[in-house]
């Protein structure tokens, strides 16, 4: 087992298409980024810059575009996804902090909803087939959305 494949209490989903995610940090700058996987417990989402490990960061998370979730999170692990295609492609994992039963029943049913794959199974080695693939095209989607923001302003 790694640290950045720990003990889950719950399943992790993936979401079916694209779901954004607004990452607002201690000192309040904002990131862009796009999940990967969540649960009820936390989230992976790729994003254009390197987040601190251990810091904690509000994310709005764009499951409805109308209503986007909001919670407090923890930045349990971070990882540079980079290559000579995606020059900033970075991997973070999420811890939410819930304490509202009420955002907590919210989460469950966006989660119970159809917009979600199965469980992610990982081998023995820790490893989720084909995961790798998705971040880094994520990555290249998010690194254009980053651009077209750039030259939009």
């Amino acid at each position: 087992m790694t640290k950045y494949f720990p003990e889950r209490t719950w399943p992790r989903l993936v979401p079916k298409g694209s779901v954004m995610v607004s990452v607002f940090g201690p000192a309040s700058e904002q990131a862009y980024g796009v999940l990967s996987d969540v649960s009820e417990g936390g989230a992976q989402f790729v994003a254009g810059v390197l987040l601190d490990t251990n810091s904690r960061v509000l994310l709005r998370i764009g499951f409805d575009p109308e209503a986007p979730f909001s919670t407090l999170a923890d930045i349990v692990w971070s990882r540079d996804e980079s290559d000579a295609r995606h020059k900033a492609s970075f991997v973070h994992g999420v811890q939410f902090r819930i304490e509202d039963p009420e955002q907590r029943d919210r989460l469950r049913a966006i989660l119970a909803s159809p917009a979600f794959e199965g469980q992610i199974l990982h081998d023995a080695a820790g490893t989720a087939p084909g995961l790798g693939e998705v971040v880094r095209d994520l990555g290249a989607e998010l690194a254009e959305l980053g651009d077209r923001i750039r030259n939009e302003s």
